[in-house]
């Protein structure tokens, strides 16, 4: 049977991202709701099915009662291409012997289910709602064997636990209209991110006209943002999701010599470590200066990159910042035997001479300080210099189970590092006492105010 007769992507991002099938290994296909998605990863599959026993493919959702809608569409697609579902093991077969396994994968300890596997096709349905893209990056080792035009394709809306690490992966941040193709020198891959937008979708639109109307009376912006436009810079849920990022960046500056300097971070050796330059002005307002990241590396190699970046940095001006504000667990020694002599990673940090100062890792008071600071507009991040930070902090997710919280997963290190540096200099704004009753004119308050410096300008008045 002609599979084409059956399916065939629409005209524009959906028949951009199938087309994209001879050139990309790994697509990104999100963005608003109804855009087609499901259809799109079931149709990219079955485009190579007359290859027979070397196309072999596997289709992920987090969990399996999520795999309900993707079967049922498949049974309305495959069944006409003279497929067979197998309902046991939840596979499709073809007549040429390619075969699609539908399955669960939720963290990366998952993975393990799949280690003998080789796969021509790895889908991903809903790819943010996963705690992060560590299932998914391991997954690529399985991408193998004699199918041509091998490849990895994904779909999701903005929002979820791993939405910074897909917009920052396939560089939604920088080309947010995508068709970029990003080459991977380590891997020798090519990446894409294609929007799909729901007007695009001309046949869900046409059997459910009412649909976008009904869309836009959900009754949250940010909703409508993300599900409509298919903005990844509106974060459904996102603690901080009144933090506007255009408004908090700054062009860069040289310090003034005055003003305190600290770094602080989020250590990692297998998960990423980052550490920020913040300084501290004469009103206590907030600067992030600079900012160190990187994942996999031990302390030694951390301890030199955050040596480098603070003696580097072209806007400070100091020997040492006056303190290095670290989690309580680079504290801990490693166990006898390790590599790494059973040395704490503060131990490795001071023989390199970056010597470490305990934080305080309070999470609901550090979250709610650091909120303060972005309502006041007290704090401020030079641009081209704290991308990633920026990045953490607007995709950062609010813990349902406790909403002062923000829920751990994703790429929240960068969060988390500089919450433990404003837990040690935020000081909340001390406001004009009012005026005793019977002083006079205005001009008392006036000479007050100017006492007090420019209020109005920092966001008091």
């Amino acid at each position: 049977m002609d599979e084409s007769c059956v399916w065939s992507p629409q005209v524009g991002p959906q028949s951009d991202a199938s087309a994209a099938r001879t050139f990309c290994d790994e697509l990104f296909y999100g963005g608003a709701v109804f855009g087609g998605k499901t259809d799109f990863l079931l149709g990219d599959f079955a485009t190579d099915v007359d290859q027979g026993k070397a196309w072999a493919g596997i289709l992920f959702r987090q969990s399996f009662p999520e795999l309900e809608e993707v079967i049922e569409r498949s049974l309305e697609l495959y069944t006409q291409m003279g497929a067979e579902y197998q309902v046991g093991t939840k596979t499709w077969r073809w007549p040429s012997g390619a075969l699609l396994r539908l399955r669960s994968l939720d963290t990366v300890d998952d993975f393990s289910k799949y280690m003998g596997f080789s796969y021509s096709w790895i889908g991903w349905d809903e790819l943010p709602l996963h705690a992060s893209m560590k299932p998914y990056h391991r997954m690529k080792s399985r991408l193998r064997g004699p199918g041509q035009h091998k490849r990895i394709r994904a779909t999701g809306n903005p929002g979820g636990r791993c939405h910074g690490e897909i917009k920052e992966y396939f560089g939604i941040g920088t080309w947010p209209k995508g068709y970029r193709l990003i080459p991977d020198a380590e891997t020798g891959m090519s990446r894409m991110f294609i929007p799909s937008r729901v007007m695009d979708n001309k046949i869900g639109l046409s059997a459910d006209p009412g649909y976008v109307d009904r869309l836009k009376g959900v009754g949250d912006p940010e909703l409508v943002k993300s599900w409509l436009d298919g903005d990844w810079d509106s974060v459904v849920g996102a603690y901080f999701g009144m933090f506007q990022r255009s408004a908090a960046e700054v062009e860069p500056f040289e310090i003034p010599a005055g003003w305190p300097v600290f770094t602080c971070g989020d250590y990692g050796e297998v998960n990423p470590t980052w550490w920020g330059i913040i300084a501290v002005d004469s009103d206590d307002d907030v600067w992030v200066v600079d900012e160190y990241y990187r994942a996999g590396a031990g302390g030694a190699d951390h301890a030199r990159g955050i040596r480098d970046m603070v003696a580097n940095c072209p806007y400070i001006k100091i020997s040492r910042p006056r303190l290095n504000l670290a989690p309580a667990d680079m504290w801990t020694k490693r166990r006898p035997g390790e590599a790494s002599q059973a040395l704490a990673p503060q131990d490795s940090f001071a023989k390199l001479g970056v010597h470490l100062t305990r934080a305080n890792m309070d999470r609901v008071n550090g979250w709610r300080n650091l909120k303060d600071l972005m309502y006041a507009s007290r704090i401020k991040f030079f641009r081209g210099r704290t991308e990633r930070v920026l990045d953490s902090i607007t995709s950062v997710m609010r813990d349902e189970n406790n909403p002062e919280d923000v829920l751990k997963g994703g790429d929240d290190h960068p969060a988390d590092g500089l919450r433990y540096g404003i837990n040690h200099v935020y000081k909340a704004r001390r406001l004009p006492e009012a005026v005793p009753t019977g002083v006079g004119s205005g001009q008392h308050l006036l000479d007050m105010i100017k006492g007090m410096g420019d209020l109005e300008g920092r966001g008091v008045l």
